[in-house]
């Protein structure tokens, strides 16, 4: 534990003296990331499939903040569908313009999520993202994640209606309704994910010890097992070793950015009491956990610059001290 301690003082201290660095290149791989999932998932417009096309773009997203990137991937997947049927791409162009006025426009640190969902789908990681959002958030949780599922899979809908049907424009827009309020995976989906959002953020609030820790855990178990019945009665496409492989590391890389973010000290809790002209108070502390990153002193023997003794002649070399920093205290050999 103290290693990881130690990692996270040293990325905390890297993050303060780049943060402005740090950001922008955060902001670029969203783009990136998520310009690419937009050309793999719909891609149909070739002319926007070129890799300089995509590195453009996220080059232009270091500078937008979160809902003008989430309008920047609305446009180009809106002209993806326009290539192969300008009716689809009206309708979902109307979902888009809507959403954001309604939604995102308010609440723009909440474009990310529809970000994070959009791009995590297809590599069966979304399970990470209603259990951090348990954490971080409270039950308003289920706001976003509503939202955002509910447009991935309007997204998927009109990828199969497209490759599969040969109707026409107007037919298109009806077929890919049907199949989008008949998706039976989209409302299983929305409603595990919220069960999931809601428990995990009851039981971290809970005054016990190792409270996020247990959350996180219950809440890999809790969509493996929702998941597993949904699709016993339900009869849904679920992928057995996709959905367990998932959920573990959906869990792990959870728990490493609750670590980075907050790692609390229960050995050192302490219940407190004490009062004031009109409460009597009860308060349950627990300290952070936080270790100074280790200075190891290295000794060296300078071999040019020597003190003469006066009294015996000799010449001894000069011992110079000084600090390095190291990540982990480890042994060094010493020339």
């Amino acid at each position: 534990m103290i290693h990881l301690l130690v990692l996270r003082e040293h990325l905390k201290n890297i993050y303060q003296k780049y943060s402005r660095f740090l950001d922008s290149l955060f902001r670029f791989a969203a783009g990136l990331l998520t310009f690419l999932a937009a050309n793999e998932v719909i891609g149909y417009n070739p002319a926007l499939n070129h890799w300089y096309i995509v590195l453009i773009l996220a080059v232009f997203g270091i500078v937008m903040p979160g809902g003008a990137l989430v309008v920047a991937a609305a446009v180009f997947v809106v002209a993806h569908i326009f290539y192969v049927s300008p009716v689809l791409a009206l309708v979902v162009g109307t979902v888009f313009v809507i959403l954001y006025y309604v939604y995102i426009k308010f609440v723009p640190e909440h474009a990310y999520i529809f970000l994070a969902f959009f791009i995590a789908f297809p590599f069966h990681m979304a399970y990470a993202i209603p259990i951090f959002l348990g954490l971080i958030m409270g039950p308003i949780a289920v706001v976003p994640i509503i939202c955002s599922v509910s447009m991935y899979y309007l997204l998927q809908t009109v990828v199969t209606v497209v490759s599969t049907s040969t109707d026409t424009n107007i037919n298109l827009y009806h077929v890919a309704l049907q199949q989008f309020l008949d998706n039976k995976e989209m409302y299983v989906m929305i409603l595990v994910f919220c069960v999931v959002a809601v428990t995990v953020n009851i039981i971290r609030s809970k005054e016990m010890d190792y409270a996020f820790e247990i959350a996180i855990l219950t809440g890999g178990i809790l969509n493996v097992i929702l998941l597993l019945l949904t699709n016993y009665f339900v009869k849904i496409d679920t992928k057995m070793f996709a959905l367990l492989a998932g959920t573990a590391l959906s869990v792990v890389l959870v728990w490493m950015i609750q670590f980075m973010r907050l790692a609390l000290n229960y050995a050192g809790v302490e219940n407190l009491q004490f009062e004031d002209d009109e409460y009597y108070y009860y308060v349950r502390a627990v300290p952070k956990m936080s270790v100074a990153a280790p200075n190891k002193r290295v000794k060296r023997f300078n071999t040019v610059d020597r003190d003469t003794d006066t009294d015996t002649g000799k010449t001894e070399p000069v011992e110079e001290d000084f600090d390095e920093d190291i990540i982990f205290p480890e042994k060094h050999d010493e020339k």
